[in-house]
């Protein structure tokens, strides 16, 4: 039995360093990010690929977030955006649909190769997954733009 849980213990110490190894240098990686003028840039030339699946330019930083870092820094930075009236219903909706298919795209991808998988199709089955379910949804017109922000987001709050 004392074999068995030093197995065990040895095997969950070790994945939680590779966790640990993967998502701390993203972390750091994202708020010396926001300090740089690239990053702006870089969400600006990321807006063509974005609009003609339905979302505006104030809804690409959030969005991009949450793909790269997943929905809990997704979250941090719609939430506020939401409540301030930048993002209307529509791109709360859209991000959300998006963000439940391809969220946090290079840590999952990271783990999930620690583990043997092909990192490479993970992320193009999950990216052209999440671009065809929003386009679909975009397309369908629910919610209507002037949607006041989702239940629970109080604008000004």
């Amino acid at each position: 039995m004392p074999e068995i849980i030093k197995e065990i213990a040895g095997g969950l110490g070790g994945l939680m360093l590779k966790i640990f190894l993967i998502v701390m240098p993203l972390i750091i990686l994202l708020e010396w990010a926001k300090s740089q003028r690239w990053f702006g840039r870089f969400i600006d030339a990321t807006n063509p690929l974005f609009r003609p699946i339905g979302f505006r330019p104030q809804a690409i930083f959030p969005l991009l977030i949450g793909i790269i870092f997943g929905i809990a820094y997704g979250a941090g930075v719609l939430i506020p955006q939401a409540r301030s009236g930048d993002l209307d219903a529509k791109q709360v909706f859209l991000i959300a649909a998006f963000l439940g298919l391809c969220h946090a795209i290079i840590e999952d991808t990271l783990l999930f190769v620690a583990l043997g998988a092909n990192g490479w199709v993970i992320v193009v089955t999950r990216f052209l997954i999440a671009l065809g379910v929003v386009f679909g949804l975009s397309k369908l017109g629910w919610p209507a733009s002037e949607t006041p922000a989702p239940g629970g987001i109080e604008r000004g709050k």
